[in-house]
């Protein structure tokens, strides 16, 4: 039986389980150490790395991964690192897509809310924004460029929802090209990357950043790592944390052309010659290669008169130029080679529409509105005789919608519920009332002791009530800190 592997984002697991190619200016890399002594090395980094919470908004995909059913709020954890000691943290901007609540512990057990100051719309990148009155402690983008395959590395973060954890492994790729965009170039790594790393750290020896752990490769059968992890590379990150957090600056070059590698199988069947290069897929309206009329199927042979052997080159050199300056590319079309001169634009729609990322005002009330999806019934002899019981205290679940918080949660019928936090459960409407999203008096979160026939366990439901507007935080001066100068990022100004 034939595999199917595909590339799937290191997603934050539910909690039902237990949940550059731009040149961005950073300091020269340290000089690795002789030895790799990754005790030291996480026992510095831990004070900056954070376990993110967040509620989602979410509704069922059926077997085609269509939405069906009724939205409902979900929990899911990830990982990320503090940049700046003002309170600015990095992450996968999967990590907190469609929140409704962003959450942020610390090494030291501590928890906060957080803000989403702004996410890329072309790679998976977030930066949040903590106030904790006090400065922060933070790791430092390294300068990715120089890393090399077979250097160890060190991967923190919160797999599977267990808490901070660490591997280590070795560079095993670079610039691999996963999500067909122009700024993919992925670290690969055998450090072992699960659902729940997200946004954490690839560290080097030295304990800087090489990486922003974000994807997995695995097959449809294997939910977790098989030793084929991908991370941002930091000098990626580092422009991007400078461009989010200081818009005006000038955006990437752009052009508007979608390529792939030109093979020998496809230039024949174009009836070239050429066995490197790149070939058109798609053409952006309204763009500089547009308004050059570049069309699919053409083939670019070279750039301002330098031979290129894949797509990787030209878009390398197409964002590394600042807009404005004349690119010529060499494009075979239909048995002529032909010069095309195009002046590139600063990257549009670089920053993703809030609103594009976290849950709408209107999707959390209709969350809400649904509820936890968990009905309840009193203990009785009926229902003890129903459900096959021997047990004669507390509530017992009765029915989970389909879809509900409670189904993401695990709930099924015929579960008991003997505590409510420190309360003992006595009737079915009480414990009701207590689950009740309109009650603000509850908290945002309450715990169940749930008892089955193969474990007791405590299951914590999101109860309170959230408002759209507190998760959007408005852009941070950064700090001025020898510590964490963010990446040590300069761009040009416009």
């Amino acid at each position: 039986m034939r595999n199917r592997w595909c590339i799937r984002p290191v997603r934050a697991v539910t909690l039902a389980i237990a949940f550059a190619l731009l040149s961005a200016s950073v300091p020269a890399r340290a000089a690795p150490p002789s030895t790799c002594d990754a005790a030291n090395v996480v026992a510095r980094a831990f004070p900056a790395i954070v376990n993110i919470w967040v509620a989602k908004i979410l509704r069922a995909k059926d077997s085609r991964g269509k939405s069906v059913g009724r939205e409902h709020l979900e929990f899911f954890v990830g990982t990320g690192f503090v940049v700046d000691p003002s309170g600015v943290i990095v992450t996968n901007k999967h990590v907190i897509q469609d929140a409704a609540m962003i959450r942020v512990t610390f090494h030291d057990h501590s928890q906060v809310p957080a803000q989403l100051i702004a996410a890329s719309s072309l790679l998976d990148f977030a930066m949040l924004k903590v106030n904790v009155g006090k400065p922060l402690p933070t790791l430092r983008y390294a300068d990715s460029d120089t890393v090399q395959i077979g250097e160890p590395v060190i991967a923190i973060g919160n797999p599977l929802g267990l808490g901070t954890s660490v591997s280590t492994g070795v560079i095993s790729a670079v610039d691999r090209n996963l999500m067909k965009t122009p700024l993919d170039n992925f670290i690969q790594t055998d450090a072992s990357i699960n659902p729940g790393n997200s946004g954490g750290p690839l560290l080097d020896c030295s304990g800087e950043v090489v990486g922003i752990n974000t994807a997995l490769l695995s097959n449809s059968s294997v939910l977790g790592s098989i030793g084929i992890g991908f991370a941002l590379p930091a000098n990626d990150a580092a422009l991007l944390t400078a461009k989010l957090m200081h818009p005006e600056h000038v955006s990437p070059n752009w052009v508007g052309l979608e390529l792939q590698d030109l093979t020998p199988s496809i230039g024949r069947s174009f009836g070239s010659s050429f066995t490197g290069g790149a070939i058109v897929t798609s053409v952006d309206k309204d763009s500089p290669a547009a308004r050059a009329s570049f069309a699919p199927g053409d083939i670019i042979t070279a750039i301002d008169g330098r031979e290129v052997f894949n797509s990787r080159v030209v878009q390398r050199t197409v964002v590394d130029k600042p807009p404005g300056e004349p690119i010529t590319m060499s494009v075979w079309r239909q048995g002529q080679t032909r010069d095309v001169t195009m002046r590139g634009e600063p990257w549009p729609h670089m920053m993703a529409l809030r609103n594009n990322v976290l849950a709408s005002a209107a999707s959390i009330k209709r969350a809400e509105a649904e509820g936890t999806g968990l009905h309840l019934v009193n203990n009785t002899p009926a229902v003890r005789k129903r459900f096959d019981l021997t047990m004669t205290t507390g509530v017992v679940v009765d029915r989970v919608t389909d879809g509900s918080e409670a189904d993401s949660l695990g709930f099924e019928p015929g579960q008991v519920i003997t505590m409510v936090g420190d309360d003992p459960a006595t009737t079915a409407s009480a414990v009701m009332a207590r689950l009740d999203h309109a009650d603000a008096a509850n908290g945002y979160l309450i715990s169940l002791l749930v008892h089955d026939k193969l474990d007791t366990r405590w299951v914590t439901l999101f109860v309170g009530q959230v408002d759209a507007a507190d998760l959007i935080a408005t852009t941070p001066s950064p700090a001025k800190s020898a510590a964490a100068p963010v990446g040590h990022v300069t761009m040009p100004q416009k």
